[in-house]
């Protein structure tokens, strides 16, 4: 791998923590002491890195894989140079994931000093635990919370009495307010979270505002995008559930429920008052109306509108967003028209 100057590499990490670590196996002969000592992708790897393969893509050069280690799937195991160890488990990327968090711990950059800046402004009646981290121009108003381990980057607005968990990260030059926040929340720069939703009321003189007297709940293990916004409720509030994972760029408007474990990817627009339940998908630039509801485990293609309630399991694309399987038959159907 080519030199990092951003994150500090470990020292080698043997093969048998590498197994124990992923709950991996390789085959008897090999020597389970042997050190692996840098990590890299399949097509840049040299006889001292650990890679993986899966994936189409990846697969198709694996004879000229040269490499000191590789995680695959036991169907690949004969297909593997012999000079590449082969470590078998049933999914080779997730595997790699948690090495590569071994050899690069720091590189989240969410590990703080536990130091307050002298340049930070920090206003009376805040609670800050032990451990936390303040940086240079950050501004945190009364009444704020802000649990142990936690990293306040620098030019972050926090206003007043906002919660904030443990371990968690703000990236600079955010700003919460009117929020509630868990555990374990990564939230990466330019987030803006707990503005006032985007409410008015049409009168014969114009738009009048409707006041926005909700807030922003984020579960534990959340983590948020750069540049991602999140507006606070109407009069409910606005939550997003445990381990959700959303992208950069993702407006989230007011009253939104997002469930457990979802994914969205950048460029994801949700309507106000939109209700997602758990573990459910959406790909980049997908956007969605208002007052709708979208079952659990749900699948969203890339660029839908949806226009309309979408059932558990229900894989949609299109704009306006029908099954997907409907989908590609009409774009295969005008492909042919086209040929003609």
């Amino acid at each position: 791998m080519t030199v990092n100057d951003f994150f500090k590499v470990s020292e080698a990490i043997a093969l048998s923590l590498i197994l124990e670590e992923t709950d991996s196996s390789t085959i008897e002969s090999i020597d389970n002491d042997i050190l692996i000592y840098s990590v890299s992708s399949s097509h840049n790897a040299t006889e001292n890195d650990l890679t993986f393969l899966s994936g189409n893509g990846n697969i198709k050069n694996i004879g000229a894989l040269n490499a000191k280690a590789c995680f695959i799937t036991s169907d690949l195991l004969q297909k593997l140079p012999n000079s590449v160890i082969p470590i078998i488990t049933n999914n080779p990327e997730l595997s790699f994931a948690k090495i590569l968090a071994l050899f690069y711990p720091d590189a989240p950059a969410n590990i703080g000093s536990g130091k307050i800046s002298k340049d930070a402004l920090i206003e009376e009646g805040v609670l800050i635990e032990e451990g936390v981290t303040i940086e240079s121009g950050a501004v945190i108003k009364s009444g704020v919370e802000i649990g142990s381990s936690s990293v306040i980057s620098s030019n972050v607005v926090i206003e007043n009495n906002v919660k904030i968990g443990r371990n968690c990260f703000i990236g600079s030059n955010s700003s919460i307010m009117c929020a509630i926040i868990g555990d374990s929340v990564v939230i990466h720069p330019g987030v803006r979270i707990g503005q006032d939703g985007f409410g008015y009321v049409a009168s014969k003189s114009g738009f009048v505002k409707f006041p926005q007297i909700g807030k922003v709940i984020i579960q534990d293990n959340v983590e948020i995008g750069s540049n991602s916004t999140v507006d606070r409720g109407a009069l409910e509030d606005t939550v997003i559930g445990e381990g959700s994972k959303l992208d950069n760029l993702v407006h989230v408007a007011h009253n939104v429920s997002i469930g457990r474990n979802c994914g969205l990817a950048g460029q994801v627009g949700i309507s106000g008052s939109v209700k997602i339940g758990d573990g459910v998908l959406f790909g980049g630039q997908a956007g969605v109306i208002p007052h709708l509801s979208i079952g659990n485990n749900a699948q969203i293609a890339a660029g839908s509108g949806v226009m309309h309630n979408v059932n558990d399991a229900e894989r949609v694309a299109g704009r306006p967003h029908r099954s997907i399987d409907k989908y590609l038959r009409e774009v295969k159907a005008l492909a042919r028209i086209a040929r003609k």
